[in-house]
């Protein structure tokens, strides 16, 4: 069953990524932050988005269902 999701990152990725993110809208936030929202049809779906990101080096900030409560990501560094 398709979930939408918020996942927010550091940084600004550029807007020509969307098609290699699954096709997720990625909106720029003033704070430097960028949000990816949209649908993935399964948590395998997820997962591999989650990995083409770790992929790319991108930090991730956190993984939302749309609507549901922030779910922060934590650091396996800390």
């Amino acid at each position: 069953m398709a979930q939408d999701y918020e996942i927010r990152i550091k940084g600004h990725l550029d807007e020509t990524w969307a098609d290699w993110l699954s096709g997720l809208t990625i909106r720029h936030e003033a704070n430097g932050e960028s949000l990816l929202t949209g649908s993935l049809p399964d948590q395998a779906a997820l997962h591999g988005l989650l990995n083409r990101l770790r992929d790319l080096g991108i930090e991730l900030i956190s993984v939302n269902p749309a609507g549901g409560a922030p779910v922060p990501v934590e650091d396996d560094d800390e």
